[in-house]
């Protein structure tokens, strides 16, 4: 399901990652790497804090968090592979010159309507994710 390089970018991402945080974590280099980047956020939700790092000391939260970083990859990966898949089609004589430009077009104008979604989404997560820190999780 996923594709080779980003199991393997993940794979890799999470060796690095445990060692800065301590000690080589092999359990979760060979999750990672058997099941895919899908359990990543269990990771990231689990994973030992470092000496300066500012984290609220939520599980759940942490999770819900790095789901959230999750589908915003997955989405924007899926994005531009359609993306760069309609641009690059080679010129196949089934189509007209003008469905193909079509395509392209359409193409171009839903990766932007897309990252503009995508950025919508993200500032609004990450304005509910403040103010919800502030009220529950931060202490004054």
């Amino acid at each position: 399901m996923w594709p080779r390089w980003v199991r393997a970018l993940a794979t890799i991402w999470v060796s690095i990652d445990s060692t800065k945080r301590g000690k080589f974590d092999v359990a979760w280099t060979l999750t990672i790497l058997l099941f895919g980047p899908f359990l990543l956020p269990f990771y990231i939700a689990g994973r030992p804090f470092l000496k300066d790092e500012k984290v609220i000391d939520c599980y759940f939260w942490r999770l819900l968090k790095a789901c959230q970083n999750l589908f915003l990859f997955v989405i924007t990966l899926a994005t531009s592979a359609v993306f760069i898949e309609n641009i690059t089609t080679p010129k196949s004589r089934e189509l007209a010159e003008v469905k193909r430009a079509e395509i392209k077009a359409g193409s171009i104008l839903g990766i932007i309507v897309m990252f503009i979604l995508l950025g919508m989404e993200k500032f609004s997560f990450d304005f509910m994710k403040d103010q919800i820190e502030k009220r529950f999780f931060i202490k004054e």
